[in-house]
């Protein structure tokens, strides 16, 4: 768990109050600027959001991925199928015949991985749009309709224009809209306006999944 320094020590609170039991190890890391977390398959990066109480913006990237296996190739070379295949395809070298095989002989290119991007309550900033830089997917504070502005500036939010504007300077591949106000009772008129300036928009909602295919370079 990622998190402000004071939510853990609420968590063990509730936990204890109300008599609560995990049956999994729970992790703790609290947040600062930067990188926070890094394990084999992804890293974890923060950075502070504009909110009216301490709040926290998310890039989670997944760890470059080997680029594509030439199976044709490692044949050429006289490396078997199976193990010695596999011990390649995760970056380890092999022997063949007392010489030394190395992954780079029949992998590809690294491909990059992918990176979903996210920030709750918050005003946008040339911070973020740097912070959220080619993200493949950002979900971002939509609070309010561009009609609202007002509101957003004076309760610390985001309207849907706003949000659009900030992906659109990140180059990000997909935007999110998410934390809608309840004063709306239908948003398809915040995505429509989002839309107007990065077509790639959508409206998050609640149990959605959304896939972010694997990059193929």
């Amino acid at each position: 768990m990622v998190g402000p320094k004071g939510l853990f020590e609420w968590i063990k609170v509730s936990m204890k109050m109300l008599h609560i039991g995990l049956s999994f190890d729970l992790e703790f890391v609290a947040t600062k600027p930067g990188l926070v977390l890094r394990r084999g398959a992804y890293r974890v990066r923060c950075a502070r959001a504009n909110h009216s109480i301490e709040a926290w913006s998310f890039v989670f990237e997944e760890t470059p991925r080997p680029g594509p296996f030439d199976s044709k190739k490692a044949a050429e070379l006289g490396v078997p199928e199976g193990k010695k295949w596999s011990a390649l395809q995760h970056g380890r070298s092999v022997v063949v015949g007392g010489r030394k095989i190395r992954p780079t002989e029949v992998l590809g290119a690294k491909r990059s991985g992918r990176s979903i991007g996210y920030s709750g309550d918050t005003r946008p900033s040339a911070s973020l749009a740097r912070f959220f830089s080619g993200v493949d997917l950002l979900i971002f504070d939509s609070t309010f309709a561009a009609r609202d502005a007002d509101k957003a500036v004076d309760r610390k939010h985001s309207t849907s224009v706003e949000a659009a504007v900030l992906a659109k300077k990140a180059r990000a591949k997909r935007l999110a809209l998410t934390h809608f106000s309840a004063r709306y009772r239908n948003v398809s008129s915040l995505v429509k306006e989002a839309k107007e300036i990065f077509p790639e928009t959508f409206a998050a909602s609640d149990g959605m999944s959304v896939e972010v295919p694997a990059k193929v370079r």
